[in-house]
């Protein structure tokens, strides 16, 4: 049942609310404008961005405030709700769309908006000039760009360098060398691996990455598959998935589907254990919740060493619906935010990877995913045409893979999950 527009408009003003520490705009679809004060009969004009990175919030501030000293007649309101896709998704709907929004070109949320033909396109537009040639195309949607992409996330190992050190082991530059490594912690007494599996969706995030790894081709066979032309079983890369998802677990914590996120950041900040796998901010987290501690990234490996590459998506992106208003002094904004010196303040306050020239990654902890990016040998993870609930559905039936080990019923899990399911 359709909600009435008051009704959605309601709920989207208690979302916002909700919002700490973010103020809600009541806009509508286009960009108010209004006398600035002391302009001297100059207009102001103000712009919403819906932000889905509640933890750059404070950086984007910044940026924006200096936009602001600059650009006086442009006012900038920053908002980052809770469930800020399904607000977005709602805007849409009720014609109350922001003048600027952030998204993951890669996400099913962003295609669908695209698929609804909500978003400008902005190919070829000299405002991306500031960006690497490389990541503009990697921010693509079938072949087109409509995103301003800014910044990379990726996924890789964290590890303690220290334990590394007191047995004399090296990092791995293959899987076979991985799980030596891990032996060799697990004969000294060590845990060599953590893994919040507690966390269907930090499951099915790093399980999508190892996908991609062993078969470059996957996301176009997930395609077939939902297109109901392939079935799962076609591919072997699901039994070398599945072989190597329960290895690891040999060498994890002992309550493998008890860990959570949080709680493998602390455990690993106590030094615990010497690996955990997972997305680069991780990498941060365990240095902020222990800043004495020595704390570095290393590939995931693959079974080749000249096969390395790592999982990445563009994590922070701006977009704007089509034919808004006030398109210049959004791309201003947008052309702002990719100067040299507010990427570099971006990248260095939130360690993302920059996608913009000359910006430096001064990040220790994450400069080897930094320099794996910058030499192009980076990767969508599989899981970039899944729905938001194959996305869910996979990674519960991963943990159930995890606690009984059964792999027959996993593969018709995933058949079930996946086929034939185009538009449903």
């Amino acid at each position: 049942m359709k909600l009435s527009k008051s009704i959605a408009a309601s709920l989207l003003a208690a979302s916002l609310t909700a919002a700490a520490g973010c103020s809600g705009s009541g806009d509508g679809g286009e960009a108010k404008q209004k006398e600035a004060s002391g302009g001297a009969g100059q207009q102001q004009i103000k712009l919403e961005f819906l932000s889905n990175k509640a933890d750059t919030v404070t950086t984007m501030d910044k940026i924006i405030k200096k936009f602001q000293e600059q650009n006086k007649n442009i006012v900038i309101e920053q908002n980052a709700p809770p469930n800020m896709l399904k607000v977005l998704a709602m805007r849409f709907s009720t014609n109350e769309a922001p003048q600027l929004f952030h998204v993951y070109p890669s996400a099913p949320s962003f295609s669908q908006l695209l698929k609804d033909d909500n978003v400008q396109e902005i190919t070829g537009d000299p405002i991306l000039q500031n960006v690497d040639p490389k990541f503009i195309t990697f921010s693509q949607n079938n072949g087109k760009n409509y995103a301003f992409p800014y910044a990379l996330e990726g996924y890789g190992v964290v590890y303690n360098p220290d334990m590394f050190k007191e047995l004399n082991l090296e990092v791995p530059k293959t899987y076979a060398e991985l799980i030596r490594v891990a032996d060799k912690l697990k004969a000294a007494g060590k845990t060599p691996f953590l893994f919040a599996d507690k966390e269907y969706t930090d499951l099915r995030r790093i399980s999508a990455a190892m996908l991609a790894l062993d078969d470059p081709n996957i996301i176009p066979f997930f395609q077939d598959v939902i297109a109901g032309k392939k079935h799962i079983a076609d591919n072997p890369v699901f039994a070398k998935f599945i072989e190597k998802t329960l290895e690891m677990r040999k060498y994890a914590q002992k309550d493998l589907l008890g860990l959570s996120g949080d709680n493998a950041v602390r455990e690993m900040a106590a030094g615990k254990a010497a690996m955990y796998f997972m997305g680069m901010w991780q990498a941060a987290a365990v240095k902020k919740a222990n800043p004495s501690m020595n704390v570095d990234m290393f590939v995931f490996p693959a079974d080749k060493a000249e096969d390395a590459k790592v999982a990445m998506q563009v994590g922070t992106a701006l977009a704007m619906p089509k034919g808004v208003k006030n398109q210049a002094e959004i791309k201003k904004f947008m052309e702002f935010f990719a100067t040299t010196e507010m990427s570099q303040l971006y990248a260095d306050e939130t360690q993302n990877i920059s996608v913009v020239k000359g910006v430096k990654h001064n990040s220790k902890e994450t400069k080897v995913l930094a320099d794996m990016a910058a030499a192009g040998k980076i990767y969508r993870a599989a899981d970039s045409p899944w729905t938001p609930a194959m996305q869910d559905d996979f990674g519960k039936a991963t943990q159930e893979l995890i606690a009984t080990g059964n792999k027959e019923t996993y593969m018709k899990k995933l058949e079930d999950i996946f086929y034939n399911k185009a538009g449903k």
